[in-house]
């Protein structure tokens, strides 16, 4: 299953902050295991290694940084997904760009904490929480 992840799953994870760690954990597993491939796009790792670097040591994040390239691919876009995103009537102007980025890519599902990205979610490109994410691996 090829889902892209957000940013805060990436940072649920590696700083170990969300109140549903092991359902974090779980979906790290799936992807370790490659029973999901993962995709972030260049801009969610810059941002993951600005929050990084706030709360780990230089060496860690640019571990952290390393770990990510190697268990993630990354997508490209343009201005036409920018061009895309303007056009959708979400008022988070990255999360409508990371969609358009997906849809043009051929993602099955973006996984988020982000309530607002949720509101993307339609039958083309669900948009899911980290519960439901493991609730669909799980029914695999």
């Amino acid at each position: 299953m090829r889902i892209f992840f957000d940013v805060n799953v990436i940072l649920d994870f590696f700083l170990e902050r969300s109140p549903k760690q092991q359902i974090i954990n779980e979906i790290f597993e799936s992807l370790e295991s490659r029973k999901i491939h993962g995709f972030v796009t260049i801009s969610v790792i810059q941002t993951c290694i600005y929050y990084l670097a706030k709360a780990k040591d230089y060496e860690t994040t640019k571990d952290i940084a390393r770990v990510c390239c190697r268990i993630f691919d990354f997508l490209d876009g343009d201005k036409m997904n920018v061009i895309n995103a303007l056009e959708m009537d979400h008022f988070d102007i990255e999360d409508s760009i990371h969609y358009s980025i997906c849809k043009l890519h051929q993602i099955e599902a973006i996984v988020t904490s982000d309530k607002d990205f949720l509101k993307l979610s339609n039958t083309y490109l669900p948009v899911l929480t980290p519960e439901e994410l493991v609730r669909v691996l799980s029914s695999e």
